[in-house]
């Protein structure tokens, strides 16, 4: 008769799966994670687009002299886009929404992960103006000191009313 041997307990490969698991859970979090925070990203830039091309055609509303705002009832000069030679309809913030006056013309912002697993750019730098201008400073080729994360999306639409327009 064979004498049965012991077997080590390093050799028993019995419950190795779930240490191969764990690594492949974690790619799988945060591809989702990415997914759905992207996925809203690129849905508000649509409904940004759809926002500001129905507001530039309610607007224009097939007009054949852009320069005054309305053509009815009582035309105000002091909404006249000839001086300006363009007129440019967008979408503004949902958080100036309510504020009265005239609000700021600020970009949306949205997370590119759609949980936080730690500190955000945006929460270490902040966001006031002299972040935002220092978006198109480019030195040596490249950008390194203005984070991703939240992206920003402005949607605009315009016509030009003349042909000095964009010079």
């Amino acid at each position: 008769m064979l004498k049965k041997q012991k077997s080590s307990i390093l050799n028993n490969e019995k419950g190795m799966a779930v240490f191969e698991m764990i690594p492949i859970l974690v790619v799988i979090v945060l591809f989702v994670n990415f997914s759905l925070g992207f996925f809203g990203a690129i849905h508000t830039g649509i409904l940004n687009s759809i926002a500001s091309r129905n507001y530039a055609f309610e607007t224009f509303n097939n007009r054949s002299n852009l320069n005054y705002f309305r053509n009815k009832g009582q035309v105000d000069l002091s909404y006249q886009y000839a001086t300006i030679g363009m007129r440019v309809h967008g979408t503004n913030s949902e958080k100036s929404v309510g504020k009265s006056g005239n609000p700021p013309w600020t970009a949306t912002s949205r997370l590119i992960d759609f949980m936080s697993f730690e500190k955000r750019a945006a929460d270490q730098v902040g966001t006031d103006k002299g972040t935002h201008q220092k978006v198109r400073e480019v030195p040596d080729g490249r950008n390194t000191t203005v984070g991703v994360n939240p992206i920003w999306i402005k949607t605009a639409y315009g016509i030009c009313l003349n042909a000095k327009c964009g010079t």
